[in-house]
């Protein structure tokens, strides 16, 4: 017969007994854990590029539908506030003709341009930088039926890569439009701003 020492050391836990060590109940969670399934990846064979005209008429329309109101408001603002007596100029081209008329204060003048600063920002950040990044479209995009996407996964571009590509636009403006007629002769149908922030234009 063994004799047995319960003060003895022993070399773990008895099963079902004593506390388990925290690796040991980390690694019976994870077995006990489903496996995490992978997201499928998305397909953009199913896009088809927008043309050239398409994606022309959405620009003129984007820039009616923020500058026509834009302009009233700003006239609007300017005709509110606080004047007074001073000089214009007018001109016809040959001769420039100066006639007293009411300008505004320099405090006038500093509101409007702070309203000038903050309906820009909200152009940027909200007209182009949300909806077209977010949800795929401006206004006039979307009368156009045409989404700017992800160049590789077909997904929306995010806000900070749509005033990214805002803020493009005027390099591709700058040589004479040149960066928007890329996209003419480009294998991707991509304009300079497309081609700095990975995306594409494709129809809805």
């Amino acid at each position: 017969m063994i004799d047995f020492d319960p003060y003895a050391p022993t070399g773990g836990p008895i099963e079902g007994m004593g506390r388990v060590p925290r690796s040991e109940r980390r690694r019976r969670r994870e077995r006990g854990r489903p496996p995490t399934a992978t997201p499928p990846a998305r397909s953009t064979d199913h896009l088809v590029d927008a043309g050239f005209g398409r994606r022309l008429g959405a620009f003129v329309l984007d820039w009616l539908i923020v500058g026509i109101p834009g302009a009233r408001l700003s006239s609007f603002v300017q005709a509110v506030l606080p004047k007074e007596p001073g000089i214009c100029e007018k001109s016809d081209g040959e001769n420039t003709t100066k006639y007293a008329c009411d300008v505004l204060t320099s405090d006038s003048a500093g509101i409007h341009e702070l309203f000038v600063f903050a309906l820009l920002l909200f152009i940027v950040f909200f007209y182009f930088g949300h909806l077209e990044g977010r949800r795929g479209g401006t206004p006039g995009k979307r009368i156009a039926k045409l989404k700017v996407v992800d160049a590789t996964t077909g997904a929306p571009i995010g806000m900070g890569r749509a005033i990214g590509r805002w803020i493009m636009r005027f390099a591709s403006a700058i040589p004479v439009f040149l960066g928007y007629f890329w996209m003419l002769w480009d294998d991707d149908n991509q304009t300079w701003h497309d081609k700095v922030v990975r995306s594409r234009v494709v129809r809805a």
